[in-house]
This record gives structure tokens, sequence and C-alpha cells, in this order.
């Protein structure tokens, strides 16, 4: 099962970019000129100028704010793109920016998601955390919260098939995607692991070079640069990351179809 979801999501990927970037590009345009704005009218939030000591908690904030819906949306209006494509071979359109009652469900499904794995690992953090503060040592807590993350990772990552499952409008609940992706946890979790690790120590070293560089030459343009080679990288990590839940969905169904 993991080489088959690890086959099927590369080739998924690196066999069609040009659909790749159909799904991902207008949106990842847009991210690029909103960091441009912040580089170019408030530098000091990119760490590029020094403001003084001035209070930039509040600009800070809002611009968190902004990014955080702006990744929830752009996420949902990518994610369900790429789903039907690799499960129904529906094209998005060259300019893919289309949000909707689709990828707001999507959105929904999304959340739903994430505040389950908080209301599961909140609780263990603080059992953790709690029995290293009555050993004295913070180690234990490392240890402790370590073990049951790998025990539950692959539990969390089999909610995920709920996504591909909202986006093809066959809408499943939460309890269902976890029994549907019986046995797939740790491939989906491993064909992740292994597809995305070298870029994402790609993108690490982009910014440890650029530290080295930051000194006595003309910055911004060094980061827009940097920037653009980011976003690439970081287009490659997203619908690597779609394409393994998408890749563990049709193997599901399968498995279902054929027991």
């Amino acid at each position: 099962m993991f080489k088959r979801i690890l086959s099927d999501a590369f080739s998924l990927v690196f066999g069609n970019l040009e659909v790749v970037f159909r799904a991902c590009g207008a949106w990842f345009l847009l991210l690029l000129v909103f960091q441009l704005c912040i580089m170019i009218f408030m530098p000091e939030l990119t760490g590029i100028e020094s403001s003084g000591g001035t209070d930039l908690s509040s600009s800070a904030l809002f611009f968190s704010l902004i990014n955080i819906v702006f990744s929830l949306v752009s996420s949902a209006s990518i994610g369900v793109a790429w789903h039907r494509y690799g499960l129904l071979g529906e094209v998005p359109d060259l300019i893919h920016l289309k949000v909707g009652a689709l990828e707001m469900g999507f959105i929904g499904k999304t959340l739903l998601i994430l505040l389950v794995t908080m209301a599961v690992f909140i609780p263990v953090g603080l059992l953790a955390f709690g029995l290293a503060a009555l050993m004295g040592s913070g180690v234990v807590a490392v240890i402790l919260y370590g073990i049951a993350g790998i025990f539950l990772m692959p539990h969390i990552t089999r909610l995920y098939l709920a996504l591909p499952a909202t986006a093809v409008e066959r809408p499943i609940g939460i309890r269902e995607a976890h029994t549907l992706g019986e046995g797939l946890g740790w491939p989906m979790v491993g064909a992740g692991i292994v597809l995305s690790l070298p870029f994402v120590l790609a993108s690490l070293g982009l910014q440890l070079i650029l530290t080295f560089v930051a000194t006595g030459l003309p910055l911004v343009l060094i980061q827009f640069k940097f920037m653009l080679l980011s976003l690439l990288i970081q287009i490659i990590i997203t619908v690597l990351g779609i394409s393994v839940i998408t890749a563990g969905y049709r193997l599901a169904l399968e498995q279902q179809q054929n027991p």
C-alpha cells in the first residue's frame, strides 16, 4: 500500500505539472504580491529594516490573521481542484481562483479535523507535562508526547480522507473517514514524508543561504529571488501532500469495493 500511494502521488504531481500550476499558480501569485507589498510598505515586519523599537504587535497580528484566512481559502480552492482532477479528471481553469459552496464545505471539514486533532493532542500534552512536572524532568514530557504522537499520527491522517470525499461531492463524516482509511494511516504518513522531505530540506536550505548573504548586499532583490524559489517549493509540497490523500482515498475506495 505504501508503494502504491507513493507511486500514485508522485506520478500525479510530476506527470501533470501543467495542471499543478493551473490549480496553484494564481493563488501563489496572489501570495507573492501580498508578500511583496509587506516587503515594500512594511519592511520592518520582514526584518529588512529595524524600526528602532516600534511596537509591531498590532501590525503583526493583523497580517497574521490575513495570512490565516488566505491560507484557509487558498488551500480549500487548491485542494478541491486537485482532488477533483486526481479522482475525476476535471482540469481546473488556467486562472483558478474559485471559491464557492464546495470550497466552503471543504474549509468546514478541514476546521473540524483540526478541532478533533486539538481535542486529542491537548489532553495528551497536559498529561505529559503534568507527569514531567511530578518527575522533575522535561525530557519525560518530550518522550511521552512523542510516543503519543507516533501512535495518534496515522489515526489523524485517516481523518483527512473526508476531504477528497467532500471535493468530489460524496461527503462522509469524520468517523466514516477513519473507518474507510483502515490500514492506510502509516502508508499515507510514510509516503507524505518521503515525498515532501527533500523539498522541505531545500526550503530550509534557502532560508539558511539567505541569512548568510544578508549582509552588505541588496537584500530586497535577494529576498525576492529566494521568495520565488520558496514559492515554487511550497507549490510542490502543497500538491504532494494533497496527492497523498487523493491516492489514499482512491485506494480506500478500491479496498471497499473489493474486500
